[in-house]
């Protein structure tokens, strides 16, 4: 389900494992609205710098690629992003369906709002703490939806995956760390865990 937070300047539609509300009315003509997606229902990977990639159109050609390789889908239903960071040899790419990315916004603007931006729950986490993190950090958002691991080793990301809420996982949060570790092929030694969201505390 949905639930709208109307106690900041923008709203924020949340939309969850369990569906989306109807849109309701905004309290004004072109009020601006964010639609903050689910990490359970988004597709996370990792994305090694290809070479002679000659503009963005190929980027996103390389993208859809990967993620119909990695995940079997195909990427004409979902909206892939990708953040090449300058300088960087791995980026860390999503994909949300394109029935929140692109038909909700229409949706939303139809009934008089302005969409703002549309952002899985990870991302919009990352932007907001990435300056505070070091080169080596687990980086963690643990929402009553999801648990979302992203491993940054030597400032370039790693692994990313995402598990059930902490408080209905079968592991504790340390035993998911070191699989993600073990699965990404490096240890959860000298990694220090930065964990944000609703279920933090469970974390520790």
């Amino acid at each position: 389900m949905s639930r709208f937070n109307t106690e900041t300047a923008t709203t924020e539609l949340r939309v969850m494992r369990g569906g989306t509300e109807e849109i309701k009315d905004p309290p004004r003509q072109g009020a601006a609205l964010d639609i903050l997606v689910s990490d359970a229902l988004t597709r996370y990977w990792i994305i090694d710098r290809p070479a002679g990639l000659a503009n963005a159109a190929e980027l996103d050609l390389y993208a859809a690629d990967r993620f119909n390789t990695i995940f079997g889908d195909d990427p004409a239903a979902w909206a892939i992003r990708v953040d090449p960071v300058a300088g960087a040899d791995r980026w860390l790419a999503c994909a949300i369906p394109t029935l929140f990315a692109v038909d909700l916004p229409r949706a939303a603007a139809a009934r008089g709002w302005r969409p703002n931006r549309v952002q899985p729950h990870f991302v919009r986490e990352f932007n907001r703490h990435c300056s505070d993190l070091g080169r080596e950090a687990a980086f963690c958002v643990a929402s009553r939806d999801s648990t979302t691991i992203g491993l940054i080793d030597n400032g370039k990301w790693c692994g990313i995956r995402v598990h059930p809420p902490l408080d209905r996982a079968s592991a504790s949060f340390g035993t998911l760390l070191r699989r993600d570790c073990r699965q990404a092929g490096i240890t959860a030694d000298g990694l220090l865990p930065v964990v944000v969201g609703s279920l933090r505390e469970s974390a520790k």
